[in-house]
């Protein structure tokens, strides 16, 4: 058992296949640049998508394998307080107090940048935020006595702003040095350099950790913007319209959480009853397990991994009895209470990240469209009507994990789930998301490479889909509904008009508009394999089959891709059966 009389500091770990708490990014060598960006590809835009990076445990449930205090945040802390200061000033989160008031008394930090927007996932687990500190004091620390790098519960570490700044240095050297996406340096603050209007866009759930790290990645990618005087906009949503999270005032939702995160634990049962057991065997772990009331089910992995992620990532000494093998198990049944679940219905994940794959096609969409020098086809609307070339956004692990599902890729063994590719016997065991993690979703064109040779089955279906896509179900859809038909409207057909010029009317309708244009997900430090993007003639020739034509890209995510109408619908849905999707 770890002694509840040291304080424990940050150390240099290294991200080792060994710590699923932490990600692994790409080794940016001559090599790779040459094999996965040749001379005949250009990158025409990116999207980002993070988790925070590490953080102390959201709760204080095991106090007697915890350290009393988590003294990462030395260097965060005063950070943390002007940024909460300052956010202050326009919402009504909690103003910190500074180290010259603090005095013996605790120091005060908030976990969201708006009070009245605090999430719980009560809904789902039945255990309130409150009752999960299971603690004394206003920040979930077992002392009264906490230092001036004392972190509070949730808090984003020195650890995790290091991660973050790594990450941003990563982005730096592949899309700003090696590829020239984005410009060298960043605008200065009089070039008004806004949001959507520039070439970046940044977005952020209103968690604070969440927040923080976004600043950090964007530190990383333009280090000298601080002394350039730049300014960018980080948007924040409220919680009512904020994708990056799963809404849990989706009633349906909410339901088929409930009834697939029982089909998952009943399809795991033995393992995750082992496990279990071997849990309440532990000093340390059982006597806080048993001092729940015994009708009150908790989910003892999420519990477990919440603080061995967090310690394990800050390289604090664990008992002999919790080995490598034992956070693994912890961490896979942790996405069978929680992650799996989105993995087994496509009617769920909609629900959960619909909105976000909605969005992130209009994105790709109007990126083409910019390409190709024509008036983007939804020209009503400010945020998709931009030029920029890259965006970042910064959400979780319960962010990472959904897009995965519907990019069809099991996180921990890489094999295809069955929600995305319909094969049953798919080896579908995802584990938890580590501290960092990243989605990048690469837009590529490629006019030189000879095209695919022969033709997706589906590609004349395209056809059939340019009608209302709202009478098309879900399961036979092959691209997006918000993918217009303008899009396949290409080239001009007018005689001497130039390829840039003309309407979308001067076209036919034509299949293969966007063959020059590729997609490539990646997924931390590897490339992802949609299963989509298998079929012959839907993947690049050379590159290979990682490497998706768009409409394969299109056709593994179509099903994922409801229109805001649907999506209300299907939160008043009554919820499915467990064998539906």
């Amino acid at each position: 058992m770890i002694s509840t009389s040291d304080h424990y500091s940050p150390s240099n770990s290294k991200h080792t296949t060994s710590n699923p708490a932490q990600a692994r990014l790409p080794s940016l060598s001559p090599e790779f640049l040459a094999k996965h960006y040749p001379s005949s590809i250009s990158l025409v835009h990116v999207d980002v998508l993070t988790r925070h990076g590490e953080r102390t445990p959201v709760s204080n449930f095991f106090k007697k394998l915890s350290p009393p205090h988590w003294d990462f945040c030395k260097t965060g802390n005063p950070l943390h307080a002007d940024f909460i200061k300052t956010v202050g000033l326009y919402t009504d989160a909690s103003p910190a107090i500074t180290s010259a008031d603090r005095q013996g008394q605790q120091q005060q930090w908030s976990n969201h940048l708006f009070r009245k927007e605090s999430r719980s996932v009560k809904a789902v687990f039945g255990i309130d935020d409150k009752e999960k500190q299971q603690t004394g004091d206003k920040n979930g620390n077992a002392s009264s006595q906490p230092s001036e790098a004392t972190c509070g519960f949730g808090q984003l570490t020195d650890v995790g702003r290091q991660s973050m700044t790594a990450l941003g240095q990563h982005l730096r050297h592949l899309y700003v040095e090696s590829l020239g996406l984005l410009p060298m340096s960043a605008p200065r603050r009089e070039n008004n350099h806004d949001g959507p209007t520039g070439d970046l866009y940044l977005r952020s759930t209103s968690f604070s950790r969440a927040f923080e790290s976004l600043q950090h990645t964007l530190g990383g990618l333009y280090p000298a913007a601080l002394d350039a005087q730049s300014l960018f906009r980080i948007n924040v949503r409220p919680s009512t319209r904020d994708n990056l999270l799963a809404n849990f005032g989706c009633k349906n939702m909410v339901r088929l959480y409930k009834e697939f995160n029982i089909k998952a634990k009943e399809a795991a049962l033995d393992e995750y009853n082992a496990l279990c057991d071997d849990l309440l065997k532990l000093d340390g772990l059982r006597e806080s397990y048993e001092s729940r009331p015994k009708n009150v089910s908790i989910p003892m992995a999420i519990l477990a991994w919440d603080t061995l992620a967090s310690m394990r990532a800050h390289s604090i000494p664990l008992p002999s009895a919790i080995d490598d093998r034992l956070i693994e198990r912890v961490a896979e049944m942790s996405s069978v209470e929680y992650l799996r679940s989105t993995w087994q219905s496509a009617s769920l994940a909609r629900l959960q990240i619909g909105s976000l794959a909605h969005e992130l096609v209009a994105n790709i969409v109007r990126s083409v469209e910019v390409d190709r020098g024509t008036t983007p086809s939804n020209n009503n609307n400010s945020f998709h009507n931009n030029r920029w070339k890259m965006g970042i956004y910064s959400g979780h692990d319960t962010t990472i994990s959904p897009l995965l599902a519907v990019f069809g890729t099991a996180l921990a063994s890489g094999e295809h789930d069955n929600t995305a590719n319909n094969n049953s016997n798919s080896n579908n065991t995802a584990a938890w998301p580590p501290y960092g993690s990243s989605i990048r979703i690469e837009l590529l064109k490629d006019e030189k490479t000879q095209r695919p040779a022969v033709r997706p089955a589906w590609e004349d279906d395209q056809a059939y889909h340019s009608e209302d896509l709202s009478m098309v179900p879900f399961d036979s859809r092959i691209r997006p509904i918000n993918v217009p038909d303008s899009l396949y409207h290409w080239p001009p057909a007018r005689r001497g008009q130039s390829r840039n010029g003309g309407s979308d009317s001067d076209a036919r309708f034509n299949p293969r508009a966007t063959r020059d244009y590729y997609v490539r997900v990646w997924y931390n430090d590897r490339e992802l394999q949609l299963p989509a993007c298998l079929d012959p003639g839907a993947h690049h020739a050379t590159l290979g089959t990682t490497t998706c034509t768009l409409d394969g890209f299109f056709k593994q995510i179509a099903r994922f891709v409801p229109s805001e109408e649907e999506s209300a619908r299907g939160c008043n849905l009554p919820a499915t059966s467990a064998g539906e999707s």
